[in-house]
């Protein structure tokens, strides 16, 4: 079928929400209590409009022969997200007694508008978060957090991070990349994925004190479990 993606980085994250449909039709009469309308009847409609998408638009045999260049953008990608989480950190205890100075930060470094999003899965905003980070650290900016207690290292260790991931970019870009997907097939899955991020907003919310259950509902640690189960390229 015209139209299949060919993006690895594309087909993990529909592999993924694949993944997370298991888990929210497994559990679906308890999470039925958080929402109206979660009910079996849309767990299972759900399901089956991933299986449909997949089987029209994902080449598993294209993923397959990319397996090693998948891993090292999701290695790449956790890695970033750790230490984003941790220079946030860092600004909140050390610029504490200066809270309109941290929200400049903040906003500045695309704190505002991506992290929330990155941190519970969403590729494209910590692709975002980390090119916002790259174009606003300037180096007085640098120096002024390096004189508390941040690691020089760590903020050029970001900076890096966004030098490899331009490399990708194109892999973020379902939405506008007619060259992956017909633009029926845009439709459906980028609906898919921004529903089914909702749905792991709430889940793990749901989910805070139960690490086990949280997890499958967060789309990072369902990339990293899909490695298990993916062929690795000789």
């Amino acid at each position: 079928m015209d139209g299949k993606i060919t993006c690895s980085t594309a087909n993990a994250t529909i592999l993924a929400c694949k993944k997370i449909v298991q888990s929210f039709n497994e559990n679906i009469y308890e999470l039925a209590l958080v929402r109206t309308d979660w009910t079996p009847a849309y767990a299972a409609e759900l399901k089956g409009r991933i299986n449909t998408a997949l089987a029209d638009y994902l080449p598993s045999e294209s993923f397959c022969r990319h397996a090693e260049r998948q891993h090292y953008v999701h290695e790449l990608m956790i890695s970033a997200l750790k230490r984003v989480s941790i220079l946030r950190a860092l600004i909140k205890v050390d610029f504490k007694e200066d809270k309109k100075f941290q929200k400049y930060l903040f906003e500045e470094l695309g704190y505002n508008d991506y992290f929330s999003d990155a941190k519970n899965g969403d590729y494209h905003s910590l692709y975002f978060l980390l090119e916002m980070l790259h174009k606003n650290m300037s180096s007085e900016l640098s120096d002024l957090l390096t004189s508390k207690s941040i690691p020089l290292a760590l903020i050029q260790n970001l900076m890096d991070f966004d030098n490899q991931l331009h490399e990708f970019k194109g892999c973020f870009d379902l939405i506008n990349s007619s060259d992956h997907l017909t633009e029926e097939g845009k439709r459906v899955i980028n609906a898919i994925f921004s529903e089914i991020k909702d749905i792991c907003r709430v889940a793990t919310a749901y989910y805070l004190f139960d690490p086990v259950k949280r997890d499958q509902f967060c789309f990072f640690r369902v990339m990293i479990g899909l490695k298990k189960t993916i062929p690795q390229a000789n």
